[in-house]
């Protein structure tokens, strides 16, 4: 098992109505149990809690500065029914809200995923899905989405490996059923002082506080150089986020597209002693078809010095 939490106090030279001894809030958990050789269960929780709206939104939209939460609960189990093949079941529950004065629309997600996969050869890996889910949109017309799925994952070189995994999206709302492609596209390399990836997804879900069953896509990537230099960790983290109504005849329609840039450093000077600093880069900006305007631009810099000491539990 692992855990962890972090809050941040703020005290504003303006604004001081935004002073906050627990302004930004973070918990992690993940624990997994190996009940026999062949049988595995896992269980992940992650919690937030901030005034910029588009860090709680799992889908990283923004809806204003306003207080919110979200909370992601997944519990799983893996089988491994042969040497070549393997079951994963996992279910999930996250929750969303925007609390006072605010625009933000919350929801509840539950979502299963059954992905079936066989070994093929040593390189290559099929699998097969099936994922359900269901939002509860608070304020607006909830809906159900089921999406079957194909796909496989090749080993291109010993440290590049390429997944392709896609079917349709069926969704229902208010009696109407709509058709969208769902689709999973990602490639990892391995490098010599870390890892690169970069990964595109389409699925049918909800906009963060901008509410309403969306068609979202998201192109994201991921740098990771973990041993550079000694004692230096450098990461960097590009995404752009589409999101679209599933329906034009929805009440709330959602019509936005998000930029987000995150860079962060760290450097270790002493042995529980390490030095730290980032950016975030965020732009927002909703179409004309969109019922609600939620343009929005973010520049955030942070940099600081961390202590830690390591507490070990025999």
């Amino acid at each position: 098992m692992t855990a962890g939490y972090s809050s941040t106090a703020e005290l504003y030279q303006q604004e001081s109505r935004f002073d906050n001894a627990f302004s930004r809030q973070n918990f992690i958990f993940n624990g997994t149990y190996e009940g026999t050789r062949e049988l595995t269960f896992a269980i992940a929780d992650s919690y937030a809690r901030d005034r910029s709206t588009n860090v709680v939104a799992t889908q990283g939209f923004a809806n204003g500065r306003q207080e919110a939460w979200s909370n992601t609960f997944s519990p799983g189990v893996s089988w491994q029914m042969t040497q070549a093949t393997a079951l994963n079941v996992v279910a999930t529950h996250a929750v969303e809200r925007f609390e006072g004065t605010g625009a933000g629309f919350g929801s509840n997600t539950y979502g299963l995923q059954n992905t079936l996969g066989h070994v093929l050869t040593p390189r290559l890996t099929g699998t097969v899905g099936y994922g359900f889910t269901y939002l509860d949109l608070l304020g607006q017309q909830n809906s159900t989405t089921h999406t079957p799925t194909l796909g496989v994952s090749y080993r291109l070189t010993p440290t590049l490996t390429a997944t392709v995994n896609g079917g349709p999206a069926v969704t229902q709302i208010g009696g109407e059923t709509f058709v969208s492609p769902a689709a999973t596209v990602g490639l990892i390399q391995i490098l010599r002082y870390g890892s690169a990836s970069g990964q595109y997804s389409r699925s049918v879900g909800v906009a963060g506080g901008l509410g309403g069953t969306t068609e979202t896509q998201t192109f994201s990537g991921a740098l990771a150089l973990l041993t550079w230099q000694r004692g230096l960790i450098v990461t960097f983290n590009p995404a752009y986020n589409t999101a679209k109504s599933v329906s034009r005849g929805q009440t709330g329609r959602v019509d936005a597209n998000a930029l987000t840039l995150n860079l962060g450093a760290s450097y270790q000077i002493a042995r529980y002693v390490s030095i730290f600093g980032g950016y975030r880069f965020f732009q927002q900006r909703t179409q004309g078809s969109a019922t609600t305007q939620f343009d929005s631009d973010q520049n955030l810099v942070r940099f600081g010095v961390q202590f830690g000491y390591p507490f070990n539990f025999d």
